[in-house]
């Protein structure tokens, strides 16, 4: 059974539910699909007001209850992700071999350590980290035509956040559940995955001699 998953890195129950799928070597069966859960962002990163870092860490706590493992540090700021993902179409487009491990690494770059994904250095840098060939231009045409692609079928299925997974049977995960509902969504239909338990971080990094960003706790199946 196949899945198609939209999702945006500066979202914090996106990146927990990619931790979720790495660990169990099940990110390979998803489609990803990158869409910008705030558009209307400047181009650099803004700081977060008050108000807007007390909305932040409320989200945070919520995602942390139903992921106690998973090692979240509060970003300074909300930066535009539309360079990061055309990164990402670009990685998946011209070295797909690297996308799970710079998919991972830049989730990692922001909720772990505050990076500013609105900056062409950095995703450069997190490309790089990723085993990425410089021969990949992270801003190229098609991979822009991509991403407006993403947007177009986010707005069509009108489902109204991020992140949302479509199965390949049509049913529907709104947002970051609890993990007994997220192992029994992903484990119908699909082949018994190759690793559990978290401490085998990023199995698909692993296979493919990538390296990534530290992540020393995620999620634990069974919490």
């Amino acid at each position: 059974m196949n899945y198609t998953l939209f999702s945006d890195f500066t979202c914090v129950e996106c990146y927990a539910l990619n931790e979720f799928l790495v660990a169990r070597g099940t990110a390979a069966y998803a489609r990803w699909k990158w869409v910008q859960g705030q558009p209307s962002l400047p181009p650099l990163m803004t700081l977060f007001d008050y108000r807007a870092r007390a909305k932040l860490e409320a989200e945070i706590e919520e995602v942390r209850r139903r992921a106690p493992a998973l090692e979240i540090a509060v970003p300074q700021g909300n930066p535009n992700t539309s360079r990061a993902i055309v990164a990402a179409a670009a990685v998946m487009r011209f070295h797909a071999v690297a996308a799970a491990a710079f998919r991972t690494a830049v989730f990692r770059a922001y909720w772990l350590d505050g990076t500013d994904l609105s900056l062409p250095a950095a995703l450069q840098r997190l490309a790089d980290a990723a085993h990425v060939p410089r021969v990949v231009d992270l801003d190229h045409p098609e991979a822009e035509e991509m991403a407006e692609a993403w947007e177009l079928d986010w707005s069509v299925e009108r489902l109204g956040g991020v992140p949302r997974v479509i199965r390949s049977d049509g049913k529907i995960l709104w947002g970051l559940k609890p993990e007994p509902e997220l192992i029994a969504y992903f484990q119908s239909g699909t082949p018994t995955a190759r690793r559990s338990g978290l401490n085998a971080a990023a199995p698909e990094a692993a296979e493919e001699g990538l390296d990534l960003p530290r992540q020393d706790s995620n999620l634990r199946p069974g919490d």
